[in-house]
């Protein structure tokens, strides 16, 4: 075992910041693991059908849902948000890099990025999200 004078400040602190690393995957790790337990013994008794994360959310309080929502979309930057708005107006990667001054590929890394911080599974699911959010306004975007 190393002693507090066996090693400096610096790497003891960093050796912390890595185990607090470690243990937010290892409990994110059992989350999974336990979701997928209990869809697979659900579905081996084939008793319900096993309840999708959005029929989870439906039985939320809505204050609550939207509490989640809004703090899933405040975990983007700003240009992740400017990207968000642009791809939910619709318009296509290579509109979106032209408008904002950088490149397809930063884009698409974006939109990647955006997906992956909010849990979207689909661009209708992140406009349900940002809709949930009080982030988009659906009469914003009328079909003309």
């Amino acid at each position: 075992m190393l002693s507090y004078h066996s090693i400096g400040y610096a790497d003891a602190k960093a050796r912390i910041a890595d185990l607090e690393i470690l243990l937010m995957q290892v409990t994110a790790d059992l989350k999974s693991a336990r979701l997928s337990l209990c869809r697979e013994l659900a579905a081996e008794r084939a008793e319900e059908a096993v309840p999708s994360e959005e029929a989870e959310v439906e039985t939320l309080p809505p204050l609550l849902v939207k509490t989640l929502a809004t703090r899933r979309i405040s975990r983007l930057t700003s240009r992740q948000r400017q990207v968000m708005e642009l791809v939910l107006a619709g318009h296509p990667s290579k509109n979106i890099a032209v408008d904002i001054g950088i490149s397809q590929r930063t884009v698409e890394n974006h939109r990647a990025a955006i997906m992956r911080k909010t849990g979207a599974s689909s661009l209708p699911a992140l406009a349900r999200l940002a809709f949930v959010a009080g982030w988009v306004d659906p009469e914003m975007h009328d079909v003309q």
